[in-house]
């Protein structure tokens, strides 16, 4: 019997100035680093339902999340695992829905399935707000907000710091 409790779904949305497929285009960029993704890259050998992902520090020595691409329907819906390296907590589910309006692109960022209390919740929360947040500002004028910045200004000097249990040779590229 599973006695693990699951936290409320999380939803985080924001309104984007921009078209959808640019929305869409800066979301699921593989090519470089994404400063809304704490300068993390996706890496996968491609965007299509069933591959492992990982989202690999700009400089490449970290992976700070694995998971696999669960679904993903350009330029409206992306749902992957989500597991967080640094924890132990079991993997989560992320949805990010796209939707044009009139105003520009409504963007909504789900979490599903986190362990209510870990430490997940929290930095998923934390994360999913710092994610909608800057997600907006870099569409719309080319770079993250202030605070932003400033924090990966923050984590760029911790590099060295950071837990041996994150390095990306102990997290390969699966499937």
């Amino acid at each position: 019997m599973n006695d693990t409790t699951y936290a409320d779904r999380g939803m985080y949305k924001v309104l984007i100035r921009a078209p959808i497929d640019a929305v869409w285009s800066e979301l699921v960029n593989t090519a470089a680093p994404r400063p809304f993704l704490w300068n993390s890259a996706w890496d996968t050998k491609e965007m299509a339902a069933g591959n492992a992902y990982r989202m690999v520090s700009n400089n490449g020595k970290t992976v700070a999340v694995v998971g696999e691409i669960l679904e993903i329907e350009p330029p409206h819906r992306l749902v992957t695992s989500f597991r967080l390296t640094a924890l132990d907590d079991p993997p989560s589910r992320v949805t990010y829905t796209l939707e044009e309006t009139p105003e520009g692109t409504e963007f909504m960022l789900i979490t599903e399935s986190v362990v209510a209390g870990s430490r997940s919740e929290k930095s998923m929360a934390d994360g999913s707000k710092f994610i909608i947040a800057n997600i907006k500002a870099f569409i719309e004028t080319g770079k993250v907000t202030l605070g932003a910045r400033l924090m990966l200004a923050i984590y760029k000097l911790m590099a060295p710091l950071t837990p041996k249990g994150m390095r990306a040779e102990n997290w390969p590229l699966e499937r």
